[in-house]
C-alpha cells in the first residue's frame, strides 16, 4: 500500500495550522485511516522523522520564532504551540535549542540590535534593495503545490523547461483550461535558520484569473486552490540575481523592527516574481512579511 506525500500532505498541513490542538498518534492515524503501527511506520518512510518528533519540532520552531519576533510571555507563547506546562515547554525547548526560552529571546534580540546597528545604511549587495514600505495585499485566489526541501536549492523562475516546480502547475492549468497569471509566487512556512533544509517547506503558486471547480488545501493532489487572505504587508523591491534575494528578507525584517508604526504578525512571507528578465542582475521581485498596528499609524497604500 503507497503512503506518498501528497496522500499525507492534507493531515501535514491540519497538523501546521493547529499546533495548539492535542497530536496523539492514535489520532493521526485514525484520521489517515491507518492502524497506528503502520501509519507510524509510513509517516517516518515519507516524511523522515516519527509523527511526535515531527510535532515537536514544529512546535519548538514555531516557538523560537514567536519568542524572536515579539515580546509575548514565555507562557502565552507555550500555549499558542500546543504546550499546556511552562515547565515542559522549558524543557523541551532547552533540550532542542540548548537555551531556555528566556535565553534564546535575549540572544536573539541582541543579535538583532547588533544587525540593525552594523545595517543602518544598507540598501543591498550586488542588488538593488528598496525602503521598506507598509501595503495592504489584496485577496488572491492562487493555484499552487507544496514543494519540500532546502529553499536554497529551490529552482528560480521563469517559468520554463528548467524550472520543475511552477513550470508544473502552469502546464496544469493549460492542459484544464484553468487561467491563470504567469507570475510565481513563492509562500515560505519555515525560518531557514531554524527548519533543517529537507524540511523547509514552500507553495509555489500562480495567481487564477477565476474560480475553477476544484478545490482543496494545498499538496491534496498534483495542484490545488487556496484562497490567500492579504491584509497589511511590509516589504521592499529587490532587483538583482536570485541568488540575493536572502537580503530582501533580511531588510524587510529589520525595517519592521525599526518601525514604530507596525510590528510583525503570525503569518508566512510572500515572494512575487515580478519581472524576470534576461539579464539576471535585472529580475525584479517583491518580499512581503505580514505585520499588525502599532499604537502610532502608518501611512497605507494600495498595492497595484
Amino acid at each position: 500500500m503507497t503512503f506518498a506525500r501528497k496522500q499525507i500532505a492534507p493531515l501535514l498541513r491540519a497538523v501546521h495550522d493547529n499546533l495548539d490542538q492535542p497530536q496523539r498518534l492514535a489520532r493521526l492515524a485514525r484520521q489517515s485511516g491507518y492502524s497506528p503501527f503502520h501509519f507510524h511506520r509510513h509517516f517516518v518512510s515519507v516524511v523522515g522523522e516519527t509523527p511526535m518528533r515531527h510535532v515537536s519540532r514544529l512546535r519548538l520552531e514555531r516557538a523560537a520564532y514567536l519568542l524572536a519576533i515579539g515580546d509575548e510571555p514565555v507562557v502565552a507563547i507555550a500555549l499558542q504551540v500546543g504546550y499546556e506546562a511552562h515547565e515542559t515547554f522549558t524543557r523541551a525547548f532547552r533540550r532542542h535549542f540548548g537555551v531556555p526560552p528566556i535565553e534564546y529571546r535575549r540572544a536573539a534580540n541582541a543579535a538583532q540590535q547588533a544587525r540593525l546597528k552594523r545595517n543602518a545604511s544598507f540598501t543591498g549587495e550586488r542588488c538593488r534593495l528598496s525602503s521598506v514600505r507598509v501595503v495592504t495585499l489584496p485577496p488572491t485566489l492562487l493555484l499552487g503545490t507544496r514543494r519540500t526541501g532546502a529553499y536554497e536549492t529551490l529552482p528560480m523562475p521563469p517559468l520554463g523547461e528548467h524550472d520543475a516546480v511552477w513550470a508544473p502547475v502552469l502546464a496544469w492549468a493549460r492542459e484544464t483550461g484553468v487561467r491563470c497569471d504567469e507570475t510565481p509566487w513563492a509562500i515560505c512556512h519555515d525560518d531557514p535558520t531554524l527548519t533543517p533544509g529537507p524540511q523547509q517547506r514552500l507553495d509555489a503558486c500562480l495567481p487564477l484569473l477565476h474560480r475553477p471547480r476544484i478545490a482543496g488545501p494545498f499538496a491534496a493532489g498534483p495542484v490545488t486552490v487556496e484562497m490567500f487572505s492579504g491584509g497589511l504587508y511590509a516589504g521592499v523591491e529587490h532587483v538583482g540575481p536570485h541568488a540575493t534575494i536572502g537580503q530582501a528578507y533580511r531588510h524587510v525584517a529589520d525595517g519592521i523592527r525599526r518601525s514604530a508604526a507596525v510590528a510583525f504578525a503570525t503569518g508566512p512571507p510572500v515572494q512575487i516574481f515580478r519581472h524576470l528578465n534576461r539579464d539576471p542582475n535585472l529580475h525584479r521581485t517583491e518580499v512581503y512579511f505580514p505585520v499588525a498596528r502599532q499604537r502610532r499609524q502608518a501611512r497605507i497604500v494600495k498595492h497595484e
